[in-house]
């Protein structure tokens, strides 16, 4: 849904905007289950959990929605959905890379299948087009 909301919003708003509110409105939702979750808020002193914290906000949610909101006027919507996908596959890559957190077997065979389903959609999809 959000990526044909975005898909239609950005031929009338600029993809910043989007970006901009859309992480907005997503943290404004999301304070009061963080407030509810634990009963006892802890904030950190030490300096590295921020900047992590900063870093995935400013690359994660800035940076990649904005370029994802920047070309997704370019690119349907149904293969758009189908790339999307791939997200935590990505991110478990990652956490293995950058974090050294293990990869557990449930999550491989996750991330097996995550990647079989995008090949097996992207190969229909082409099959389909090209009949």
């Amino acid at each position: 849904m959000m990526i044909i909301m975005a898909r239609y919003l950005v031929q009338r708003v600029d993809p910043f905007s989007i970006t901009f509110y859309s992480n907005l409105v997503g943290l404004i939702v999301s304070l009061p289950f963080a407030y509810f979750y634990d009963d006892k808020i802890v904030v950190s002193a030490n300096l590295s959990p921020w900047l992590l914290l900063i870093g995935t906000a400013i690359i994660v949610h800035g940076l990649a929605n904005l370029l994802w909101n920047q070309h997704i006027q370019h690119v349907h919507a149904s293969k758009a959905s189908i790339l999307s996908n791939l997200e935590p596959f990505v991110a478990m890559v990652v956490g293995f890379i950058l974090l050294a957190k293990p990869i557990m077997m449930i999550e491989f065979l996750g991330g097996i299948l995550i990647v079989t389903g995008v090949i097996l959609s992207t190969y229909e999809r082409r099959k389909r087009i090209s009949s």
